[in-house]
């Protein structure tokens, strides 16, 4: 049968006390420790990961207004070159139309100077062709007969006209 002895309760009793006591000690603290060491290293991550959330948000809608803000920015930068490049196409063009009427005019001024020399030269060389054909006609027609012939014309021509 069993006996029940009250030394051997009591012992078995301290026995285990001392068992719990141990236990808590050497293995329910360090365990604790460890567990609200990990807890607490998983609340860090945690906020971490929530802090980077919130900036990695913040930095997508910085992104996306500077998106926004580049693209005004590109179509303002268009416009202004789209405008240069007008102002500038004007200029030229009406820089071109300017030096186009100076060659026009500087042409007529030419050709008419041209035409003059011409014209000149045209008639210095009539006026000499004049001069070689009456030397000719004179060296032809001069001698004594012919001024004879000439006399006689003359005045048979002016007793004519005084009858």
């Amino acid at each position: 049968m069993l006996n029940i002895n009250f030394w051997n309760i009591a012992f078995t009793v301290i026995n285990l006390l001392v068992l719990y006591f141990f236990m808590r000690h050497f293995l329910v603290k360090p365990m604790r420790a460890i567990l609200e060491e990990r807890k607490q290293m998983v609340e860090r991550d945690l906020d971490d990961a929530t802090r980077s959330k919130q900036e990695a948000e913040q930095m997508k809608r910085e992104y996306e207004a500077s998106i926004q803000n580049a693209d005004a920015e590109a179509d303002k930068i268009v416009e202004t070159a789209k405008a240069r490049g007008t102002e500038e196409y004007n200029r030229i063009l009406a820089q071109a139309k300017t030096d186009a009427t100076k060659k026009m005019e500087e042409a007529d001024r030419t050709i008419a100077l041209e035409r003059e020399k011409a014209l000149s030269d045209l008639r210095a060389s009539v006026a000499d062709l004049a001069m070689v054909a009456t030397a000719k006609l004179l060296a032809e027609q001069s001698g004594p007969q012919n001024d004879r012939n000439c006399y006689d014309a003359f005045l048979s021509q002016s007793g004519e006209n005084h009858d």
